[in-house]
C-alpha cells in the first residue's frame, strides 16, 4: 500500500498526495510530542466512538516482516487539536485555510463539432 504522508518544514504545510496513513511515530515527529503521548490521545478519541477503529486504524506490513499501525486523516486532525504546539497549531490553521479557500473556477471547454454546433 502507497501511503502518503503531511510534512511540516520551514512553517508551511504539505502533503505527498491523498492517501495519507501515518504511524504514532511519524505524527508525534510531525505535531513534535512523544509517541506516547499520540497514542494515548488515539485511545481517548477512539473510546468516544465517533470515530470506528477499522476505518481510521489500519496495519501494514513493512519489509515483509514488520507490521505497522497506521492511521488516516480523519484520525489526525483530531489529534492536531488535542496538543498545544507550534506544529499543531500551524497544521490547524493550514486546516483551516484549506477548507474556506474559495475553489477555483475551471475554465469553460469548448468542442467545435463538424456540423458548426460549438459548446
Amino acid at each position: 500500500m502507497k501511503r502518503d504522508k503531511i510534512i511540516i518544514s520551514e512553517n508551511r504545510v504539505s502533503i505527498t498526495g491523498n492517501n495519507i496513513w501515518m504511524s504514532a511515530t511519524e505524527i508525534a515527529d510531525l505535531f513534535n510530542v512523544t509517541a506516547a503521548s499520540v497514542n494515548n490521545a488515539i485511545r481517548g478519541i477512539l473510546k468516544t466512538d465517533i470515530l470506528n477503529d477499522y476505518e481510521v486504524c489500519r496495519t501494514v506490513r513493512i519489509d515483509g516482516r514488520v507490521n505497522l499501525d497506521v492511521f488516516n486523516m480523519e484520525l489526525i486532525v483530531p489529534l492536531a487539536y488535542r496538543f498545544n504546539t507550534y506544529y499543531t497549531a500551524l497544521f490547524r490553521k493550514w486546516l483551516v485555510r484549506k477548507a474556506t479557500a474559495e475553489a477555483k473556477e475551471q475554465p469553460p471547454i469548448f468542442l467545435h463539432l463538424r456540423s458548426g454546433f460549438t459548446c
